[in-house]
């Protein structure tokens, strides 16, 4: 009985220890602590590692897994695995749905969309 208990204890450990203080003067590196981005023009001004979540279109290929995303505020280029693109084929004239975060080449000033999710709106 008492091994039990103390290896439910154990168990439960790993959960406490995941806990984040989120009230005044929090520290900006936890996950909350960035709001989502939801037009492309600003993405194009967020800080790197900010989430996104755009609503736009592809309007073209640029390179392997690089593509071109613009939304009624301007474009963007993101990056794709492979991976995430959807098993539907879609065109520049299908609504998409975009999760991802803003990155930067470490030579360029430019930012894009590191993207882990893409759905088809309908």
């Amino acid at each position: 009985m008492k091994t039990r208990l103390l290896v439910a204890l154990l168990l439960a450990v790993p959960f406490f220890a995941h806990a984040e203080f989120t009230g005044p003067r929090a520290s900006s590196s936890s996950a909350g602590s960035r709001a989502v981005v939801t037009t492309v023009a600003a993405a194009n001004k967020a800080a790197e590692d900010t989430p996104v979540l755009l609503e736009g279109k592809i309007t073209r290929q640029l390179a392997s897994e690089r593509y071109e995303f613009k939304d009624a505020t301007g474009s963007i280029q993101l990056e794709i695995d492979d991976d995430y693109l959807p098993a539907e084929k879609f065109d520049q004239t299908t609504p998409l749905r975009i999760k991802g975060k803003v990155d930067r080449r470490w030579n360029q000033r430019q930012r894009y969309i590191d993207v882990k999710s893409v759905q088809i709106i309908r």
